[in-house]
This record gives C-alpha cells, structure tokens and sequence, in this order.
C-alpha cells in the first residue's frame, strides 16, 4: 500500500530522478520504517497479552512471564523474613502484574527497529538468542540507520543520499518483509 501512495513515478534506468520523486522515496522509506515499528511493538505487545491470559486462566507462569520476571524486577524481589507475612508487594500475583505493567510500558516507550530495539521488545518476554536471524539484525540495524539519515537531516543533505527507490529501497524493504515474516513465526510462539 505504501508503495502504491509513494511510488507513484516509474523507474529511471538512469537515475535522474525529480526532487519530487526523491521527497516521495523519502517518505516512502520514513513511512515503512515508522510500519515496521508499530508491527514489531504491536506482536510484542500480543506475547504479552498471551502471556498474560494464559497466567489468568492457569495460574502458572509461561516461559514468557518467567522472562518477565527476571529481565525486568528480578532485583526489586525480596523474600520475607515470615512466609505467612509477605505483604502484598511481594506475592507472586503482584510482582508478575509488575513485571508485566514494566514490558507494556517498555513497548509503549519504544522508537526504532534496530537491534536494541529488539531486545527491548522480545528477549524479556522470552525470545532465545537463536530465534532471532543475523541477517534480520542487519537488516533492521541498516534500515533503521538509513531511515534516520533520511528524517533527522533536512531534504538539501537527506535527498542525495537516497539510493535508487526501486532496485535499493524498495527492494531492501521487501527483503526485510520477507526475514519479518520468518521472525513472526518464532514469535507467535510466545506466550
């Protein structure tokens, strides 16, 4: 959908070009990285949500809570001195509320698809290391860097430094869709 909005000129087998169709590539590029964004937050915030049902129907905390636990108030935990007495800050429903209020914020706060972004997003809802594909990680890293080269500079610096809007940035674009739709597998097995 984005490329039918943006790209709406043809392919230039000499690359020249209008500023016009530049400003569009642009945008196209700004737009489907801010696309990327809301899908990765939005699947992460599923995993939660699944995690969260599935701790409400059970009572038994998933891979994805234990997760939780330890990668966001693994510190703030205490044991009470008397079992009977542990104040409702430290039982078990309470700290996993917690943990999972802190992954819901931490996903709500979230700007970018880089690597880091990444980890924010899915290693504390227990996404293992090797789930995630290098070549996806270098693709977000270089889309990511691309996009900001592309927003946080005005058009005079930002315009020359676009590449071919469809052998480069189209199709790199389509390229990260495809290794997206691989990682979407790994993460709809979180819960």
């Amino acid at each position: 959908m984005l490329r039918s909005q943006f790209l709406t000129f043809g392919k230039r087998t000499d690359g020249s070009y209008s500023q016009h169709e530049l400003m569009q590539s642009r945008a196209f590029i700004a737009f489907s990285h801010a696309e990327f964004e809301t899908y990765l937050e939005v699947s992460s915030a599923k995993a939660v949500e699944r995690a969260e049902n599935h701790w409400k129907r059970t009572s038994r905390p998933s891979k994805a809570i234990a997760a939780m636990l330890v990668y966001r108030i693994s510190k703030d935990i205490g044991l009470p001195s008397n079992p009977r007495d542990q104040g409702n800050g430290n039982r078990l429903d309470t700290l996993i509320g917690k943990a999972i209020s802190l992954q819901k914020a931490a996903i709500k706060r979230n700007h970018g698809i880089k690597p880091e972004n990444l980890s924010e997003l899915f290693i504390p809802i227990g996404l293992h290391p090797e789930q995630i594909d290098e070549t996806l990680l270098i693709q977000l890293r270089n889309f990511g860097e691309r996009r900001g080269d592309q927003v946080h500079t005005n058009s005079q610096i930002s315009l020359p430094k676009i590449r071919d809007p469809f052998d480069d940035e189209l199709s790199d674009i389509s390229f990260l869709i495809d290794e997206i739709e691989k990682f979407d597998l790994e993460i709809a097995k979180l819960k």
